[in-house]
Order: C-alpha cells, then sequence, then structure tokens
C-alpha cells in the first residue's frame, strides 16, 4: 500500500530561523581567540532580553557587546550586565520634532555620561527624500563638531543590499543611486579625518569588495563591520574566494558584528541562529544550505553558507583585537 506524505502547513512549518533542522544547542567550543570575543554590532533593545541574549550568547562563545540599546533602557541593561556591554549612542528613531538635533545632542550626552564612546548614523537609502538626514548633510554638523570634541568614534549604515536597490530603491528619482549615496560618505569621511569611524554592515556594499577596497586604502580611520547574518550569508557566500582574501588582507580593519536584534518573540533558538550561522561562515570551510530563510531570494533559490575559513591570526583580530584597539583609542573598554 503506498503512503502520501503528509503536506506543510503553517503550523508544521520549520521556522525562518531554523528551516534545515539544524540543533542549536549542540555544543560549539569557543573560538580559538585570547581575549574576550566582542560582538561590535548589535541590537539588545531592552534589559528584560539579557538573560536569554547572555545564554545563547555564551554557548557561543561571543562574551562582549556594542549595541544600540535605547537610551530609556540603557541604565538597567548595565545594571543587568555590568562591564558586558558599551553602548552605541542612538537618537530617538523617527523623531519628527523640528529639535531633533537639539534632542539627539542631549540623548548624545547622556549616553556619554553611561560610557558610550561611539554614535550611529542611519542614514540608509530610506533616508534620502529627507534631504536634512543625508549622511553629509549640513544638519548634522552640530553632531560631529561634539563628537571630535569629545573624542568618540562613529558608526554609520550607508548602503542597503543590491536585492533591496533593485526593489525597494528602484526610483532614483526619489532614492538617487548607490554612488550618490557613497559620494555623500565619502564627502563627510573627508571632512572627519581622523575621527575613527565603523562602516556598518561590511560598508553597506559586501556586494562590491573592490568599492569597499578603495575606501580603506583612502580613508585610514575606517574600519567596517560584517554584521547583518543573512546579508553577509548571501553575498560573502557568493564570492567565497574574493570574499576571503578581501578579510585576509584588511584583518587590522575588520570587525565582528551580528546585526543581532532582540525581541520579546525572539527566544534562545533564534537568537542562536544568528551566532551559528555567523560563526560557520567565519570560521570553517562549511558548503551547506544555510538555516536561516532569506526573504530577499525565492524559496527555491535560498542560499548557501560557503564558510571562509579564515586563519587564527585573522579571526584573533576580527573577534578581540580590532574591537579593543579601536575601543582603547576612543577612552572605552570592558572589564
Amino acid at each position: 500500500m503506498s503512503t502520501v506524505a503528509p503536506s506543510t502547513t503553517a503550523s508544521t512549518a520549520p521556522p525562518d530561523h531554523n528551516r534545515t533542522g539544524v540543533d542549536y544547542r549542540r555544543p560549539m567550543p569557543r573560538p580559538k581567540v585570547r581575549g574576550a570575543v566582542v560582538d561590535f554590532h548589535c541590537h539588545l533593545v531592552a534589559a528584560r532580553h539579557a538573560r536569554v541574549w547572555f545564554d545563547a550568547a555564551a554557548h557561543y562563545g561571543i562574551d562582549r557587546f556594542c549595541t544600540m540599546t535605547p537610551l530609556e533602557e540603557a541604565a538597567a541593561l548595565l545594571r543587568a550586565a555590568p562591564g558586558r556591554v558599551h553602548l552605541i549612542v542612538v537618537p530617538k528613531w523617527q523623531e519628527s520634532s523640528p529639535w531633533w538635533v537639539d534632542n539627539w545632542l542631549r540623548r548624545l550626552e547622556a549616553f556619554y555620561n553611561l560610557g558610550s564612546r561611539i554614535v550611529k548614523f542611519h542614514c540608509s537609502p530610506r533616508s534620502w527624500p529627507e534631504p536634512h538626514r543625508r549622511i553629509d548633510s549640513p544638519a548634522l554638523d552640530p553632531l560631529f563638531a561634539e563628537i571630535k570634541a569629545r573624542g568618540m568614534a562613529v558608526m554609520s549604515h550607508v548602503g542597503d543590499p543590491d536585492t533591496w536597490y533593485a526593489s525597494r530603491y528602484a526610483d532614483p528619482a526619489k532614492y538617487a543611486t548607490r554612488d550618490d549615496h557613497y559620494l555623500a560618505w565619502e564627502h563627510r569621511l573627508d571632512e572627519c579625518r581622523g575621527l575613527p569611524w565603523i562602516g556598518a554592515h561590511l560598508g553597506g556594499n559586501p556586494e562590491n569588495l573592490p568599492r569597499l577596497q578603495v575606501l580603506l586604502d583612502r580613508f585610514e580611520d575606517l574600519s567596517l563591520d560584517c554584521s547583518a547574518t543573512k546579508w553577509m550569508v548571501r553575498e560573502i557566500s557568493a564570492r567565497r574566494d574574493q570574499a576571503r582574501e578581501f578579510f585576509i588582507r584588511n584583518q587590522d580593519r575588520i570587525l565582528f558584528g551580528s546585526d543581532q536584534v532582540s525581541d520579546d518573540k525572539r527566544g534562545w533558538d533564534f537568537l542562536a541562529s544568528r551566532f551559528w550561522a555567523h560563526r560557520k561562515l567565519w570560521e570553517t570551510a562549511a558548503a551547506l544550505p544555510s538555516p536561516i530563510h532569506d526573504p530577499d531570494l525565492p524559496d527555491d533559490a535560498q542560499p548557501e553558507l560557503r564558510g571562509l575559513a579564515l586563519p587564527d591570526e585573522t579571526l584573533q583580530k576580527l573577534y578581540h583585537d580590532n574591537a579593543a584597539r579601536l575601543l582603547a583609542r576612543i577612552g572605552g573598554r570592558f572589564e
């Protein structure tokens, strides 16, 4: 008698963070790194998320975090995780008040008094229709002046995935082009020479490593973080050999980051999926279907994760040394 396999329904379908059935709770050895492993780009958005966050992170050997936590949660998080987080200054997102720069400056001071030494600018293409929010807008000059005066660093989000430029930002009359966005960034980088700067998500353009090399060669104070799990898995894996060469060549300029975002609905396994994917991508020569569903690709064309198997010396710098050196430069540290 023949049998018919049961159909997959919404209730039985695998979760988007584990479509291939990975056992995220299986033990994984710590990274072979001297000192604490630092996630330089994440979003631990509420102190109530700290327990499950740190438990999942500890399972994967991730020790310290530079986090974009709202000011309203900052003090509670510092109490919950003393010595384990460095707060990154963020504004009140989506603020439309005419005094938004003044309010941001007040928040900068409050964060600074809590130990923050890095300021985040989210100037993605979707903000382009608002000229005052572009990275080179004169409206932001008071913020950059304050950052320089306090000896802080900048982290910026300028570019988005190529898949988004082909869809969400397909109207250049409204959103301009990637070249326009990067020209604006270069203008600000030119004005801010001597200021430590972190380009988030591999400078927002892992699809074009030659562009990133030009930026690194031109701006000696620029570093890049490799945050954004789905984006990195898709684009780094797609150009595995070129990416490996790029990471080794620029091993003093790249910082590990997950871009992990906490949420009341995101439990241990969701958080673990991001740490698992990053460690497989940077440390191993794995070649396997990514367990994390990528909404930017069709269901029948999901990405393969192709690990870079970076040398131990490169991993030491990626996970620890570069973060420690940059934080020391701006007067920040972890206990």
